[in-house]
């Protein structure tokens, strides 16, 4: 009896290896190719579906733009002047075309209209992004912007120019001058590069920070430690007392057509920044 039911257990296992051992054949000719998207570190992936032969892993965490905070400030008539600060928390990664999409909403929640643009954003930047004299048939109550798929660019020992603005200004004009108010400075560029193209965004706020009203102007062909006047001017009548004045000076190091080599007057390799 005893040597029966060994029999049968030895019978039992042999069929259970036969069973298991088909079961791993069926599944290793049906199992899925490898492939960057499959969950699984394998072919030479230095972690999870990244390096090797799939995209750098620095690129696939890559972390989203984001919004801090968007406003829709009205202008005269049916325009308005949008402002949003937005932020990149990526250390070394950067782009110089970001498209992006202004979303315009009434108080009732309704999608009024939308307001379409480009920008660049460079690596760990907060910037405001500014676009002046938007129509909108009916008044706006809330402002959303979102961002398209955005081609990230990598730079190593990343440091951002050096641009700075001295002695800026906020007058009031004269009934003699063309305008209502004006903001003077100077911009320095203390880079080793001459920039065709630099921006400049400018926020009036009173002395609470309350945000009063924007401008933008820009400064061409700046070389490298030269310094340039600027002037922005308001046309309308500023609601509120003016006690401060922001200004970012901004440029794009990832156009290479942005720097100029004062030899050739040819554009200078972004690679070389």
């Amino acid at each position: 009896m005893k040597r029966r039911a060994t029999k049968q257990l030895i019978i039992t296992l042999i069929f259970l290896f036969i069973l298991s051992g088909f079961g791993f054949l069926v599944y290793y000719l049906n199992q899925p190719d490898p492939s960057c998207s499959d969950g699984i570190q394998n072919q030479s992936e230095e972690e999870i579906d990244c390096g090797g032969p799939c995209q750098p892993c620095q690129l696939v965490y890559v972390k989203d733009i984001e919004v801090l905070w968007a406003k829709a400030m009205a202008s005269q008539d049916d325009f308005y002047d949008l402002i949003a600060q937005i932020k990149n928390p990526n250390p070394n990664y950067g782009s110089g075309q970001v498209s992006y999409q202004f979303e315009f909403y009434d108080s009732q929640d309704n999608l009024i209209s939308q307001s379409t643009g480009s920008t660049f954003i460079l690596p760990n930047q907060t910037k405001h992004l500014l676009k002046i004299k938007v129509a909108s048939p009916r008044p706006i109550g809330q402002l959303r912007l979102s961002f398209n798929e955005i081609e990230w660019q990598k730079i190593e020992d990343y440091e951002p120019p050096q641009l700075f603005i001295q002695q800026k200004e906020y007058r009031l004009l004269s009934s003699q001058e063309l305008g209502f108010s004006q903001v003077r400075g100077i911009l320095i560029n203390k880079t080793n590069f001459n920039f065709d193209n630099i921006s400049l965004d400018i926020l009036l706020l009173d002395s609470s920070r309350q945000l009063l009203a924007i401008n933008t102007t820009e400064v061409r062909a700046l070389s490298s430690g030269q310094e340039r006047d600027f002037v922005a001017t308001w046309f309308k009548e500023i609601t509120g007392q003016v006690t401060l004045v922001e200004i970012e000076a901004e440029t794009n190091i990832f156009d290479p057509n942005n720097f100029l080599s004062p030899e050739k007057g040819e554009p200078e390799k972004f690679q070389e920044y």
